[in-house]
């Protein structure tokens, strides 16, 4: 319904412009107003069958777009909104977060993690930026975080994960230990 949805706001735009450019046009006198409405009434007296067609067309499609409802309310702008058949369970970008932070604690070799979640319509993107204890073996532990975040979110909020992206922001050093 989305893109029937798009299609009405696209169709409607196209003709309040050309209403609001044609009241302009006749309010400065740069276009006769009586012939426009003329020629309207002339082709809607002489073809009255498409009239009515286009009448009917443009008032169903007007309270189709007046009564639709948006699907695009499944995602809030703090969160991701989830619709069952008994309701709807809205999941904020902390959720999210801390549940990312609570699977990073198991990670001893990391450090300094921030979690960072784009809800698209795409799917969920989880950016995760960290610094990691010297000789960490990067790719082992980025696989086994990647792969933590996607089962942990899975398992509690049943919203898979499109891409969970790791940014080694340095090496953790411990300066107080000298």
């Amino acid at each position: 319904m989305k893109g029937f949805e798009k299609f009405l706001l696209i169709l409607f735009s196209i003709i309040v412009i050309i209403v609001s450019v044609s009241l302009v046009l006749i309010a400065t006198e740069m276009m006769d107003g009586s012939f426009v409405t003329t020629k309207i009434l002339e082709f809607a007296k002489q073809y009255k069958t498409y009239t009515l067609i286009i009448g009917s067309i443009f008032a169903l499609l007007g309270l189709i777009g007046l009564f639709s409802s948006s699907d695009s309310s499944d995602s809030i702008s703090g969160g991701l909104a989830i619709k069952s058949d008994t309701g709807t369970v809205y999941i904020n970008r902390d959720t999210f977060e801390n549940i990312i932070l609570g699977v990073a604690r198991n990670f001893p070799e990391l450090k300094n993690v921030k979690a960072d979640i784009q809800i698209t319509e795409q799917g969920v993107i989880v950016n995760v930026n960290t610094m990691i204890l010297p000789d960490t073996i990067v790719p082992e532990l980025t696989e086994k975080l990647q792969e933590s975040i996607k089962s942990s979110i899975l398992k509690q909020t049943t919203v898979e994960i499109k891409e969970a992206n790791i940014k080694i922001k340095g090496v953790y050093l411990d300066t107080q230990k000298k």
